[in-house]
C-alpha cells in the first residue's frame, strides 16, 4: 500500500462534461463512496422528484415490491451483503434485500447505474469539478449514458500504475473506447479496487437489450436508475433478484448487467494515463462538428419503458 492509499477515500461525483460556448458544463449523475465498516453506497446527484426503490426482478412487476419517497435516498452495499435504501433524517419504507458479502466477492460488478436524457442533469458550470470526480468527456449530451461499478481483486503492483499522485487513492484506467475510473480499497482493508466504467449511448434506437427489446422513440421523461445487483455474466435470470433505486417518472426501473467482469487492469496500448487536468483541457477536442449535429428525433409518445424486464403487468 501506497503512503496516498491510506486515505480512506469518502463520497464523490460521476458524470459528464462538454466544452459549449459559454464554457466547460459538468453534469453529474451520481455519488459513489465508501462507508468505514468497508461498505459501498449510490445515490443518484439529481434532487428533484419522487424517488422509486426495493427489490426488482424480471419476472416480478415492480409495482408489488416498491416505495416511493420524495426525498433523495442512497442506496447502501453493506459488507455483510445486505442491500438497502437510507436515508439521514427521513423516515422510509423499509426495503431491503440479502446479496452475496462484499468480502466474498473477488470479481464482481455490484452497481448499475443508467441515465435516460442526460442533458436533463444538473448542470455545474465553469470547471464546476471538484478533485475527485469523475468525467467522462463528451460531444453532446447523450440519449443515455450507462456506469458499471465493479469490485476486483488488485494486487500493489496492479493499482499502483493507475493511482494518481494528486488523488491519492484514487486514478484512472485508459481503454481503448473511455477512461474508467479507479478506486483503491486497502485503507479499508481489502487488496481491491472499484472500477467503474462508462458507456455513451446517443441514439436511443441504438440501444438493444440483450432479449431484443428494442425502443424506437426516446421516452418524454428522463431519469436515472441505480441498481445493486448479485451478478453473474450475461443477462438476469428468473431467480436474480436486484435492488434499485430510479426517478417516479421512469415508472420502471432500466438495469444494465455486463456480459462479463473486466479481467485486465492494464492500459491499453493505444491510450495514457493522464492526470486530471490534461482530461480537462481534452475538451478542446471535443467541439461541435462542422455543419452542427442532426436533431435528434422528437418524442411522438409518453413511454413508461414497459419493454424493461422489469415491468410485466400482473397476470403476464
Amino acid at each position: 500500500m501506497t503512503d496516498g492509499e491510506a486515505s480512506r477515500v469518502r463520497a464523490f461525483r460521476n458524470g459528464l462534461m462538454r466544452r459549449t460556448p459559454s464554457g466547460v458544463v459538468y453534469k453529474p449523475a451520481f455519488l459513489v463512496g465508501l462507508s468505514k465498516d468497508g461498505g459501498v453506497f449510490a445515490s443518484p446527484y439529481q434532487r428533484s422528484g419522487a424517488w422509486h426503490y426495493g427489490v426488482i426482478n424480471k419476472d416480478v412487476p415492480v409495482g408489488e415490491t416498491r416505495a416511493e419517497t420524495w426525498h433523495r435516498p442512497k442506496i447502501h452495499y453493506h459488507r455483510s451483503g445486505w442491500v438497502y435504501a437510507t436515508l439521514s433524517g427521513q423516515d422510509l419504507e423499509q426495503r431491503s434485500l440479502q446479496l452475496p458479502p462484499l468480502f466474498s466477492l473477488r470479481s464482481s460488478q455490484i452497481f448499475s447505474v443508467m441515465s435516460l436524457r442526460t442533458w436533463e442533469l444538473p448542470s455545474r458550470h465553469d470547471f464546476g469539478i471538484r478533485a475527485g470526480d469523475g468525467a467522462t468527456a463528451v460531444r453532446r449530451w447523450p440519449d443515455i449514458a450507462t456506469w458499471n461499478v465493479f469490485l476486483l481483486e488488485a494486487s500493489d503492483d496492479e493499482r499502483r500504475p493507475l493511482l494518481l499522485p494528486e488523488m491519492q487513492s484514487m486514478g484512472l484506467l485508459a481503454t481503448e473506447d473511455y477512461t474508467h475510473g479507479i478506486v483503491s480499497l486497502s485503507a479499508y482493508g481489502r487488496q481491491a479496487v472499484l472500477l467503474i466504467t462508462v458507456s455513451i449511448y446517443d441514439s436511443w434506437s441504438a440501444l438493444t437489450q440483450p432479449d431484443g427489446w428494442n425502443k424506437p422513440d426516446l421516452p418524454r421523461s428522463g431519469g436515472t436508475t441505480i441498481a445493486a445487483l448479485p451478478w453473474h455474466p450475461g443477462r438476469p435470470t428468473s431467480d436474480d433478484d436486484g435492488f434499485g433505486l430510479w426517478s417516479a417518472s421512469l415508472r420502471n426501473p432500466l438495469v444494465n448487467w455486463a456480459s462479463s467482469a473486466p479481467d485486465d487492469l492494464t492500459p491499453s496500448s493505444t491510450t495514457s494515463q493522464r492526470t486530471a487536468d490534461e482530461a480537462i483541457y481534452r475538451l478542446a477536442d471535443f467541439t461541435v462538428p462542422e455543419g452542427g449535429f442532426a436533431p435528434r428525433r422528437p418524442a411522438t409518445y409518453p413511454d413508461d419503458l414497459a419493454g424493461t424486464p422489469f415491468a410485466r403487468p400482473p397476470g403476464d
